[in-house]
């Protein structure tokens, strides 16, 4: 390190607190997360520190030193994801502390005269310019990962609550489903309800699609496999509520839903197991409870 770069360090580092001041009076906020906290909260005291060991790595990288940020890039994004900052919020506070930084330096090379050449200050702005960009991306990647992993958790946690199994006496469960089924949903709905039909120890699971407009081979192949997982399990599955839209495109997408018991509703459903349960029991088929 030659004296002026050892000189530019230590001017750097010596204004960290008076660049995260600055920093702070220009903050960008749309009024939602971290940056929208008032500047004295536990909020602002983690930027600060946060904002020191960003400062002390863009610094040390203009001597050679090969600051690593892959840590504080994801405690940053995980961070500004935890706390609902926008994205957009985040990467217009990194421009503005870039600018910020840059007039620090300028600061610094307008007071050494001569002694910095232009070739130089080409070299620093190279540096800083690749390590602010670099920044930028390993945030930004983290931000966006947890994100997913976030939305992803709670898109599974709404499929499961969409997709009950409710129990309507010791045997029977209803599956009831209310709007599109794509193959994903299918999914989930197969994986979730084996295993509540199962913990409730149903003999019978009645899936209604009167809530459902439309079906596609995907889905319906799912459906198909549903029956045979249940069947496997000792359990037997009936369809009810599919409409004659929905079975009139099922017959021109060549579906054969024809080796599933369905029933035009819920109730004739009902009724065909309790007519099973009488006859399987040796008994006289006996009243049929109502559901009007």
């Amino acid at each position: 390190m030659n004296t002026t770069e050892q000189k530019l360090t230590e001017f750097m580092i010596a204004h960290i607190p008076d660049m995260t001041s600055e920093w702070f009076e220009n903050v960008y906020t749309s009024g939602v997360g971290v940056y929208a906290d008032k500047r004295d909260s536990a909020a602002f005291t983690e930027l600060r520190e946060l904002n020191r060991i960003f400062n002390e790595a863009i610094t040390e990288s203009i001597i050679g030193k090969d600051a690593k940020l892959e840590k504080w890039a994801e405690e940053v994004g995980s961070s500004r994801n935890r706390t609902g900052t926008p994205l957009y919020d985040v990467i217009a506070n990194f421009s503005i502390f870039k600018k910020i930084y840059y007039r620090y330096l300028n600061i610094f090379i307008d007071g050494q005269g001569n002694d910095v050449t232009a070739k130089k200050v080409m070299e620093w702005v190279r540096v800083i310019s690749s390590k602010f960009d670099e920044a930028v991306q390993l945030v930004t990647r983290t931000y966006i990962k947890d994100y997913e992993r976030i939305f992803t958790s709670q898109q599974e946690t709404i499929l499961a609550l969409e997709t009950p199994v409710i129990k309507i006496d010791e045997q029977t469960g209803i599956i009831p489903l209310v709007g599109e089924i794509d193959t994903y949903r299918a999914y989930k709905l197969a994986e979730s309800s084996l295993v509540k039909a199962s913990d409730l120890q149903l003999e019978y699971v009645i899936l209604d699609l009167s809530g459902v407009p439309i079906i596609d081979t995907m889905v319906a192949n799912q459906i198909f496999q549903l029956c045979d997982s249940f069947n496997l399990l000792g359990m037997e599955m009936y369809i009810t509520g599919m409409r004659p839209e929905i079975a009139q495109t099922s017959i021109n997408l060549g579906l054969d839903f024809s080796r599933l018991v369905s029933f035009a509703h819920l109730y004739q459903a009902i009724q065909y197991i309790r007519k099973k349960e009488e006859k399987d029991a040796g008994k006289e088929p006996g009243s049929v409870m109502s559901l009007s």
